[in-house]
């Protein structure tokens, strides 16, 4: 949206106030003078604050509060249109001062204390909506053109942080199954630690079975397949403070806050199970999928660092592996010791067990 554009909307709603002519003469230049210097200091601060920031959260909160500055408001709203949906953002800096309820959007208010009137102002791009509940008192103290380039410079800045954070989130994620990739997952996993010190701390390391074969016999176009849905089936197995992401290849890594070993176990195996109740389809031919996984927990990342858990859990998934596959294994000290001890005498954890399934013609 052009600045003329914004300027037109403002004043039909009555905010500016052109003058009919020139009846003050020169006692009436020397205010309008003044008012404009301070809009134009206080739109150089604006920018300068709005622009510092590269997070959309960010934006809106340093908009909102430099804004009331200026402008006394009961309530702001942003609304903003994202690709995961719509976020909506409320500051009601006046609302601690009052004695009487919040207003809704479009609410009005008929004391000398109170807003009068809601205005909504449209973000270009379809990147959302502005809604400010100005005080009585506001209105008629700022020129048209003063809302406007607040507007297309809120709106720049919101862009710039919007777009940011896409080429952010493409960064952190793996472009097959959209989980977090290996480099975002070390360092969560390392604040995790932090967060959560004598608080229980699981981690799941999990790693498709004879993923080999899937791409030697049906293409990697079917190992892709076959990693996007078991993606999908980790993240609707988690919750909203778990974290999942791609660990490397066809094995992946699950961080269970506040879980003990015994809750984390039930997790896996409720993976594990619908993993293996599935059956894809390709290229006219059937066959099925397992996982092994291991588990490590801590109940203080002080006395256990980070470094130690995921060397567990990976000792935990060896064990599985090696007793056959398609199973769930926590670690103890003594299988842990045992590990250690036969990891070099025994073949690669990633070759064929003889309990475990082949994907042959039988599977076919």
């Amino acid at each position: 949206m052009k600045k003329e554009r914004i300027l037109s909307t403002v004043e039909n709603i009555g905010l500016s106030n052109p003058d009919g002519g020139d009846s003050n003469g020169s006692c009436q230049k020397a205010p309008d003078l003044i008012r404009q210097l301070n809009e134009a200091l206080f739109l150089a601060k604006f920018m300068g604050a709005v622009n510092a920031t590269l997070d959309p959260d960010d934006v809106c909160a340093i908009a909102s509060r430099i804004l009331f500055d200026y402008i006394v408001y009961h309530r702001i709203v942003f609304t903003l249109e994202l690709d995961s949906g719509c976020k909506t953002f409320s500051f009601s800096p006046l609302e601690d001062r009052s004695a009487g309820p919040a207003l809704e959007a479009g609410g009005e208010a008929d004391s000398d204390n109170k807003p009068t009137r809601w205005f909504t102002f449209q973000l270009p791009e379809k990147m959302g909506k502005v809604e400010i509940c100005l005080h009585r008192q506001a209105i008629g103290a700022f020129s048209g053109h003063f809302l406007a380039t607040v507007t297309e410079n809120f709106a720049q800045a919101l862009k710039n942080s919007l777009e940011f954070h896409k080429v952010k989130e493409l960064a952190m994620r793996d472009g097959l199954t959209g989980l977090y990739n290996r480099r975002v997952f070390d360092e969560i996993l390392s604040i995790e630690g932090e967060l959560h010190k004598l608080m229980p701390l699981s981690l799941l390391l999990l790693d498709l079975d004879d993923f080999k074969l899937v791409n030697d016999t049906f293409g990697h176009a079917a190992g892709d397949q076959v990693l996007a849905t078991f993606a999908a089936i980790l993240r609707e197995s988690c919750r909203g403070a778990d974290l999942v992401a791609r660990y490397g290849g066809e094995e992946f890594a699950v961080v269970l806050p506040a879980t003990p070993s015994t809750k984390a176990t039930e997790i896996a195996q409720r993976m594990r199970m619908r993993f293996s109740a599935m059956t894809f389809a390709f290229g006219g031919q059937h066959f099925s999928q397992t996982v092994s996984i291991g588990i490590a927990c801590t109940f203080d990342t002080a006395k256990i660092p980070i470094s130690e858990l995921v060397h567990r859990a990976d000792n935990a998934l060896y064990r599985a592996k090696r007793e056959g596959k398609n199973r769930v294994c926590i670690h103890t000290d003594k299988a842990g010791a045992n590990i250690a001890k036969n990891r070099s005498k025994t073949p690669d954890a990633g070759s064929q067990s003889a309990n475990a399934p082949m994907l042959g013609a039988g599977n076919l």
